[in-house]
């Protein structure tokens, strides 16, 4: 007899739909595998009037969908006003841009009557920024999806980006958005973090009885597929997101420091740049005959098929890195830095190399584009890891069956 599904409502920060981020490829999936064994209702704000249109999408995998446009969206003037706000409320209070856009009146509103006029068995949030009004009122299993540890992600940025004469202010609001975090994460039932480093951090500063579990950012393994590569011009890709700070650190230091060691070598190697909305900075390396940046693609399997292999020198890391997981399952070898798979339990030679200096990362690089048969068999190592790691199954499906039977437990047991 099948069992009979219980409730459970998604609560996050946007439609995670057209994927844009690594956040929206662990919703989507997320939604995805919550929907073999749960009723899913998802509850989210949309950033465009165009985004509406992929409502559809989330409903493939939600009895229901409540979407509606963020209030600071509506209009140019409406953007002004909601942003001198957010600029005070920052100012004289330290408020996260996450935690003042979440929730803003209707939409705090929209989700409290949500939780109040519906039975729920489980409320699984996306990252922690929703006031405590609203976790508060959530009568099921409350739940929350860290993604990683915020305060120091934000700590590692604030640091590389500030003067000595904002030093002092950064670290003055950095310190409150830890106490807030902290606070906020005490509210729930259950922590979900993608590392064993994120848990061992979160025991740390939280309670020894706080319920803290491990369940990594999964790879779709059957979209992401080996592609037929044919012998042609050496490429070297870098992939990811191209508006934030870590990776434009990290491009830029592989177009000054590491492809010049690679272009004494061999002159004709030219490099790829893929990921949605490159900064100024960073388009700006077109000029240069010899690099690509691609901005947003629709299709980012035929750009990482055209590549060699995948080089990423991150210098700083926070988060999961959804994309090595990508990289790894297309079968194209990789050259990282430690910083690019901290927290990740991935070993040197399993898909990728791991070095540290410009120099030893160049000639990471120069090895497998010499070396073909070598270059893939540490493909193939990679595309094997991924399949038994952070497949679907291996991640999101575990964490929907635990889910189910963390559920059954009594609400007494829990706390």
């Amino acid at each position: 007899m099948e069992e009979s599904k219980k409730r459970l409502l998604v609560i996050t920060g946007n439609l995670p739909y057209p994927i844009k981020l690594g956040i929206d490829t662990r919703v989507t999936g997320l939604l995805k595998s919550f929907s073999r064994r749960f009723e899913v209702h998802l509850v989210c704000k949309v950033g465009l009037r165009d985004y509406f249109n992929y409502v559809p999408q989330a409903k493939k995998y939600c009895t229901y969908v409540s979407a509606s446009l963020a209030p600071n969206r509506k209009s140019n003037l409406h953007r002004l006003a909601y942003k001198i706000f957010f600029y005070l409320s920052f100012l004289l209070k330290g408020t996260p841009a996450e935690l003042y856009y979440n929730n803003l009146s209707g939409i705090k509103n929209r989700i409290l009557k949500l939780i109040r006029n519906n039975h729920y068995d489980i409320l699984f949030f996306e990252y922690w920024h929703w006031e405590k009004e609203l976790i508060q009122a959530c009568k099921g299993l409350k739940v929350v999806d860290t993604n990683d540890v915020q305060f120091l992600r934000l700590r590692q940025i604030g640091e590389k980006k500030s003067g000595i004469i904002t030093k002092p202010f950064t670290r003055f609001q950095m310190n409150r958005y830890k106490k807030m975090e902290l606070e906020h994460l005490h509210l729930f039932d259950l922590i979900v973090c993608t590392s064993e480093e994120d848990k061992k951090t979160f025991y740390k500063y939280l309670s020894p009885q706080k319920e803290i579990v491990i369940f990594p950012t999964g790879t779709d393994t059957e979209y992401f597929s080996p592609r037929k590569r044919e012998i042609g011009e050496d490429i070297v890709v870098f992939y990811g997101v191209m508006s934030g700070f870590m990776n434009i650190d990290a491009a830029l230091y592989l177009y000054r420091e590491i492809m010049p060691l690679i272009w004494d070598k061999k002159r004709d190697v030219k490099l790829m740049v893929v990921g949605n909305n490159p900064s100024e900075e960073i388009r700006a390396l077109n000029s240069d005959p010899r690099i690509n940046v691609t901005g947003y693609v629709k299709d980012v399997r035929e750009y990482l098929s055209m590549g060699k292999v995948v080089v990423l020198p991150l210098r700083i890391s926070y988060g999961h890195r959804g994309r090595i997981f990508e990289v790894m399952a297309m079968g194209i070898p990789l050259v990282v830095t430690p910083q690019a798979i901290k927290g990740m339990e991935i070993k040197n030679g399993e898909g990728v190399i791991i070095e540290e200096s410009p120099l030893s990362i160049a000639q990471g690089v120069l090895n497998i584009l010499d070396k073909r048969l070598y270059a893939e068999q540490l493909g193939m190592k990679g595309r094997k890891v991924a399949g038994e790691r952070f497949s679907p199954q291996a991640t999101y499906d575990r964490l929907t069956d635990f889910l189910v039977e963390y559920s059954k437990k009594d609400r007494s047991e829990i706390k």
